[in-house]
Formats: structure tokens, C-alpha cells, sequence
């Protein structure tokens, strides 16, 4: 299963696929903006978004390609580890 990951911190990027690794997940990171988002993240079985590091406008294209593709999508205000294991365990 393979799940987007939105926002976030750069230095833990290494953090959070190890943890979704270890979860069975396959992981794609989108720390900043970048072109044609919904497009990149249309492929994921779910997506997370670090809502206290993400910009206004990346959330709302997250939250349109989830709505547009019908895929389930976890909103977590904490961006450490342990946001991100409860996230996956509410998708697993």
C-alpha cells in the first residue's frame, strides 16, 4: 500500500519512511510545493497531511485530489513520528 505523505519536516524525512516502511506502507514524501500535485499523488491508496507544516493551498489540492480520486485521506496536526504512526495505523 502506498500512501503520500504531505508537509512535514525536512529533517525527518528519513524518519517518516522508515516508519512507514516498518508499517508495511510505501512512502512518498511532498515537503514542498511542487507542480501538479493532485496529478503526483493521484496513484497513493492514501494520504496524510501534516497540517501545522504545510502551506494553505497544498492542503486544499491534497484534499481536491482525494475528494476527485476517492482516496482516504488522514489529517494530523503533529508532524513528529508518533502523528505519523497513528495516521498509518488508522488506515492499516
Amino acid at each position: 500500500m502506498s500512501v503520500a505523505i504531505i508537509g512535514g519536516l525536512d529533517r525527518l524525512k528519513n524518519v517518516y519512511k522508515n516508519q512507514g516502511s516498518r508499517m508495511g506502507f510505501k512512502v512518498r514524501l511532498f515537503g514542498k510545493r511542487v507542480p501538479r500535485l493532485s496529478k503526483r499523488i493521484s496513484g497513493v491508496d492514501a494520504i496524510v497531511v501534516f497540517t501545522g507544516t504545510v502551506a494553505h493551498d497544498m492542503a486544499a489540492e491534497a484534499a481536491q485530489a482525494a475528494k476527485q480520486f476517492n482516496i482516504p485521506i488522514r489529517w494530523s496536526h503533529s508532524n513528529s513520528a508518533g502523528g505519523l504512526k497513528r495516521s498509518l495505523a488508522s488506515l492499516a
